[in-house]
């Protein structure tokens, strides 16, 4: 026990060594708290670190912005998440200090989206072309506490190195807790607003390009609900088919609670 300890003191040391010569200068002579994963993810290594003026005190969750960096090989990626928090990091204590800490593995859910999904960040294909993208978990970053927004980046290799591209448009820039990932139909459904009660959904699907279009906009209709005080009622709901940029009305679906 005490060996393995002291073989991931030693790691952290070297780690913490080798991310400081190649830090971020700043003006302000700002030290930042460090953190390494023991596992590779999707073959790299990876290490996290933030401003050591940030105070845990009782929190349960830790939110902060922090920078992550992947490498492998002569590869390196660099990315800042406004919202970065880590289950097992938190889990070493209240106080901020450098950590060794294990990766949490994601796990899609089985109703197809991520929630539920305690992993800071993980390797996934969203966007069914058969590579996984980078996808970085903003904790709360819904508005609602327990819900978290996520970002996509698209990897690529430009002149040796290799940048990380944000995915910029829908549905890959408005990807949360609700988001619904259908493998088979190869479709992507994001909530239409979402509140008290649920707007609908947009669904998109993709194309012969390979690129995504909105093929389908479902939206709820709760104004018949209004008053209804102890039993509950489906929305009406209406399903328009997204032909050539054209709405065009394809059924309605009636609530199942007579008024």
């Amino acid at each position: 026990m005490l060996l393995i300890f002291f073989c991931c003191f030693l790691t952290l040391s070297a780690y913490k060594q080798q991310t400081r010569e190649n830090e971020i200068s700043d003006s302000c002579g700002q030290t930042y708290t460090y953190i390494k994963y023991r596992q590779k993810v999707n073959g790299y290594d990876v290490s996290v670190k933030f401003l050591k003026d940030f105070e845990a005190g009782k929190l349960n969750i830790i939110t902060k912005e922090a920078i992550l960096s992947f490498k492998k090989d002569n590869e390196e990626l660099t990315i800042v998440n406004p919202c970065y928090s880590d289950k097992n990091y938190i889990a070493n204590g209240d106080s901020v200090k450098d950590a060794l800490i294990d990766y949490i593995s994601f796990k899609l859910a089985e109703n197809k989206t991520f929630s539920g999904n305690e992993s800071p960040f993980f390797f996934f294909d969203i966007d069914f072309d058969g590579e996984r993208e980078l996808i970085v978990c903003l904790r709360d970053g819904m508005a609602y506490h327990g819900h978290h927004a996520y970002k996509a980046y698209k990897t690529k290799v430009k002149n040796g190195s290799y940048p990380l591209s944000p995915m910029q448009v829908e549905p890959f820039n408005a990807l949360d807790n609700y988001t619904v990932f259908d493998s088979i139909n190869k479709t992507i459904s994001i909530p239409l607003g979402i509140g008290l009660k649920m707007g609908g959904w947009k669904v998109y699907g993709l194309t012969e390009t390979h690129s995504f279009e909105l093929k389908e906009l479902i939206k709820y209709d709760w104004t018949h609900t209004e008053g209804i005080k102890y039993e509950p009622c489906d929305p009406t709901v209406y399903h328009y088919n997204i032909i050539d940029g054209v709405k065009k009305l394809d059924r309605i679906e009636k609530c199942s609670k007579d008024n």
